[in-house]
């Protein structure tokens, strides 16, 4: 975000008694957690099950980002074994170097001290209380601060507790590499005896419905627990199936599992002897299944080679992600974003992005484009070393077809492919008429080409235009187009140069960037370094400078007309500034950005800014007040993939489509539709703190608060997990 107004705010509330005066501290801290856990707070869907997420992996409909969380970027540690949220809203992340405790803005880590060493599992019952398993220290409870620990006096055979779930009856059940055990309702544990599993190394357990429990051992054997009694075993030759590591069973259908093994097949069918796959889904190119999960109506693997999910029948794997390996779970945050550890790579969340990356999608290699165009139902390119590229629904096209090529003068070639022509060709512009015809302006031998449905007609000198470096076109109310070249403007009309505007005309500077017709029928031109120049009626030139005190930069690098206004927005090479219907111009000295390339509005009268490092939306009125400029800014922590080439030509469809040409690539976003919604934001108080001591509320969320306390501290958080920051 830009300034205060836009940033996330932390808040802090403070309650003061009228009996005692306190000296009241409000501090929104971040960084208790070394020796307090929270899970105080109603009761939220964690799974997100029956719910659709918030992002849509499958490509038909917005974009997302997946965000990689490591020891380069804020996690204090390169791996994780474990990510839950808990009820309250922070992000818990279990690792090998401890638990980590993360509420959108910072990573905390648990003291050592507490007993919570080397997590490789985690869960919060339906009590709110935060379990945590570890690799040798047993499990440990975290309740309103306190830490209670469950090692070999109090009964556990193994310290390594890889797993852990509740049943029906609020048994907290814990699954070692020496059997299993599980944690009554007062607190005290009980070795689960039984011949298959005593000893046995309990890879996973989990919970069925009815509040059963279901598990998996590390040979490779199901299990299933009701009523405290084993009701069912399955070795591997009951199942024909070797080397089991995940199961899920489907809530759709009672008794019937998903059976994931380190192969790349998903096996489903009822659990039984000799049990018969009714289906058998192939996972390449994942293998090795770690974790399968249901989120909505999609069934997700977390497997040693990445992620993927089932969707309507069929396997999609995630590609072009930065998680690739050793994912060992998932979960889903109360705003319905996914998450996922890996024991090799850390933690991945994957979010809504109103941007959409072309190249990604395409599977084309970085590079710069100069412009974007879209006609045809194609994405028009112009890729700065490569030429023209066509992107079509079904991929990039191999030609577009050229029935005639022929000069405006009349000459002839004998050329039949648009790509091949353009191939390695510098376009600078590709513009749309109103009739539909393509113009390519090209810094080549070329020059300026028109293409009308297979027709190929080319503007060079020969034709009279200035030069052959064609920057741009304008169309003109009456349907002729306005040719910024390097010598001049090119008036053409009917398929011919009908005049040129150069030195001889008044032009003293001729390198021109850019061209409008204003409404009046007056030529506005923008120069490399010579400023403005206006020309009027009867070819009158009025020139506006920095010299004459017009201007902040003599390089104005677009103009554009304001869709509601009497006005024109000028982009020079270090303002933004905007001029009325008599030419006066007024510099916005309070933008916040001075390196801009271009700017859209939108319906809503929003200002859309392209600039070297990113983009800015604001409030046209907001603007032209140039007092306190609130705006959102989007770089590439919130979204963008690319970041507008400089001099570009992006183009707008009617719809709202905006598609950037960027230096690595195309974005797109809908500049009309409303971005992600961060209305409900969830919040709480966790705790407070009176005089040094940590105060927890109570069942009926009150915090009781001694008369005589001194100080109060009110530890507030807002859990925002998304790109959209809140206002």
């Amino acid at each position: 975000m830009g300034n205060n107004k836009t940033k996330l705010k932390r808040f802090a509330a403070v309650c003061v008694s009228a009996v005692t005066s306190l000296a009241v501290l409000c501090m929104p801290s971040f960084g208790i957690c070394d020796s307090i856990s929270s899970v105080y707070s109603e009761e939220f869907s964690r799974l997100v099950d029956e719910e659709s997420l918030a992002v849509d992996p499958t490509g038909s409909g917005e974009g997302y980002l997946a965000v990689l969380y490591d020891s380069t970027n804020g996690l204090p540690t390169g791996e994780a074994n474990a990510v839950i949220q808990s009820s309250d809203g922070f992000i818990w992340i279990g690792c090998y170097s401890g638990l980590i405790r993360y509420d959108g803005c910072n990573f905390e880590r648990i003291k050592a001290s507490t007993g919570v060493t080397s997590v490789v599992s985690l869960f919060e019952d339906s009590r709110g209380r935060l379990w945590v398993g570890t690799n040798d220290s047993g499990a440990v409870v975290m309740e309103n601060g306190e830490f209670r620990l469950y090692k070999h006096k109090e009964g556990l055979k193994s310290l390594s507790v890889r797993s852990i779930t509740e049943d029906a009856y609020g048994n907290i059940w814990l699954a070692t590499t020496q059997g299993i055990a599980y944690v009554d309702a007062e607190g005290t544990l009980h070795n689960f005896e039984c011949e298959e599993l005593d000893e046995e190394y309990i890879r996973k357990i989990r919970t069925c419905d009815g509040g059963a429990i279901c598990g998996v051992t590390m040979s490779g054997s199901i299990f299933t627990i009701s009523g405290g009694k084993l009701t069912g075993y399955y070795d591997s030759d009951d199942l024909g199936i070797d080397d089991v590591h995940a199961i899920l069973p489907d809530s759709d259908n009672p008794g019937y599992f998903y059976i994931g093994n380190k192969g790349s097949t998903l096996y489903y069918g009822k659990l039984q002897k000799n049990f018969k796959a009714e289906k058998m889904i192939m996972l390449k190119p994942l293998e090795y299944v770690n974790y399968i999960d249901k989120v909505g109506d999609m069934i997700w693997i977390c497997s040693d080679s990445g992620v993927g999910f089932l969707y309507e029948g069929r396997f999609i794997p995630l590609n072009n992600i930065p998680m690739t390996t050793s994912v060992e779970n998932m979960t889903v945050d109360y705003q319905k974003n996914l998450w996922f550890a890996s024991s090799k790579q850390g933690v991945m969340k994957i979010v809504p992005n109103q941007f959409f990356d072309l190249f990604e999608k395409y599977g084309l290699s970085d590079q710069v484009v100069e412009s974007t165009c879209v006609f045809d139902n194609k994405i028009w390119i112009a890729a700065k070393t490569e030429g023209l590229k066509v992107l079509t629904p079904e991929g990039p096209a191999d030609s577009i077809p050229v029935t005639s090529s022929v000069s405006a003068s009349g000459s002839t070639f004998r050329e039949n492919d648009l790509l091949t022509i353009l191939k390695d060709k510098r376009i600078r512009s590709i513009y749309r008429d109103s009739a539909d015809r393509l113009w390519f302006s090209t810094f080549s031998y070329l020059g300026l080409l028109c293409y009308d449905q297979g027709k190929l007609t080319r503007f060079t000198s020969s034709d009279g235009m200035p030069s052959e470096r064609i920057r741009t076109v304008y169309e003109c109310s009456d349907g002729s187009l306005l040719a910024a070249c390097t010598g001049g403007i090119a008036v053409i009309r009917d398929g011919k140069v009908e005049k040129v505007y150069g030195k001889d005309d008044g032009l003293e500077n001729t390198e021109i960037l850019t061209v409008v017709q204003a409404d009046n029928g007056d030529i506005i031109i923008g120069t490399d370094g010579g400023g403005l120049y206006i020309i009027g009626e009867n070819d009158n030139i009025k020139h506006i400078s920095v010299a004459a005190g017009d201007l902040s930069s003599d390089v104005v690098m677009r103009i554009k007309k304001d869709l509601k206004r009497d006005i024109y927005w000028l982009i020079t090479s270090n303002s933004l500034s905007c001029m009325d219907a008599n030419y006066k111009v007024r510099a916005i000295d309070n933008f916040p950005y001075p390196n801009n390339f271009d700017v859209f509005q939108n319906s809503s009268d929003e200002m859309w800014i392209l600039s070297s490092n990113g983009i800015y939306v604001c409030e046209t009125e907001e603007v032209l007040k140039n007092d306190e400029i609130q705006y959102m800014y989007y770089g590439r922590d919130n979204g963008l993939p690319c970041f507008a080439t400089s001099n570009s030509y992006s183009f707008l469809s009617a719809s709202g489509d905006l598609y950037i040409a960027g230096t690595t690539g195309v974005a797109s976003v809908n500049i009309e539709k409303p971005f992600e919604s961060v209305s409900d934001i969830k919040v709480s108080v966790p705790y407070v703190e009176a005089d040094g001591t940590y105060i927890f509320p109570d069942e009926n969320g009150n915090y009781i608060i001694p008369a005589n306390s001194v100080k109060l501290t009110v530890y507030s958080y807002v859990y925002n997990y998304s790109l959209m920051n809140p206002d």
